[in-house]
């Protein structure tokens, strides 16, 4: 059974990680900050 969680927990914290970098990324984008404007200026 501990093999079948193995790649079951990796999947599921795999997707936890990617929603909270999803969110950060919006939140950074959304709020005032440094780093968020250099990277958008530039992509522009």
């Amino acid at each position: 059974m501990d093999n079948d969680l193995i790649p079951f927990l990796a999947g599921v914290g795999f997707l936890i990680l990617y929603l909270i970098f999803s969110a950060a990324t919006e939140m950074g984008t959304k709020l005032p900050r440094k780093k968020s404007v250099e990277e958008n200026s530039s992509s522009d």
